[in-house]
């Protein structure tokens, strides 16, 4: 079972990057009058609408029209959003001050829609990969890190999220920069408790090459 929800969220965190970056795509042939202005929000939280999204950016600046994508056959919300801004200046300052924040429980990605980021991980990732099941729903990809830092130094760690719910799905992926750090953050953290949870941690199985 383990190897097999192992499989179902490597594959589910493969399709979240395709989308992303297919929807950063789109961005590129939309109105070039306003493309300057316009900024791309990837990995949104599902329950995130363009209200709320609103009010997020207006702690920074105001935004002049803000646009959550739905799919349109469920109406669920497609994780991501275009912004237009009133200003070049304004659109730099809301990527400084949100891309890689924190909301939700997922980390944003912001840049001008014009010039999407290259294709990458949705976190960073390395041979030395654990996968951590049974996490107790309250975990987040930064708790994760902190408790597996103890035993080494993690380049990437990531809880992975439900689609249509925004809940945690009650796994996620670790990675350090050793195979040795690795190795003792397995024996170490297996079957210990975090946030009221016994974590179960293995070797990650079914990794992208």
């Amino acid at each position: 079972m383990a190897a097999v929800a192992q499989e179902e969220a490597v594959e589910a965190a493969s399709v979240e990057e395709e989308n992303g970056n297919e929807e950063t795509n789109e961005g590129e042939a939309a109105e070039s009058a306003t493309a300057n202005t316009k900024l791309y929000f990837g990995n949104l939280p599902y329950l995130c609408d363009s209200a709320q999204l609103a009010g997020i950016i207006q702690e920074c600046a105001s935004p002049e029209l803000v646009e959550v994508l739905y799919h349109r056959d469920t109406g669920k919300s497609r994780g991501f959003a275009f912004v237009t801004m009133s200003s070049i200046e304004d659109c730099r300052k809301v990527i400084e001050i949100l891309d890689g924040s924190e909301y939700g429980g997922r980390t944003l990605r912001v840049n001008f829609s014009d010039k999407p980021k290259p294709k990458e991980p949705l976190y960073p990732e390395t041979d030395y990969k654990l996968f951590v099941g049974n996490l107790a729903w309250a975990v987040t990809s930064e708790s994760l890190t902190q408790a597996f830092q103890e035993y080494g130094n993690v380049i990437g760690a990531r809880v992975l999220y439900d689609g249509e719910t925004g809940r945690s799905r009650g796994y996620g992926f670790v990675c350090y920069d050793t195979k040795a750090e690795m190795d003792t953050a397995l024996q170490a953290l297996n079957g210990v408790e975090l946030e009221g949870r016994v974590m179960r941690v293995s070797l990650a199985q079914g990794k992208k090459q």
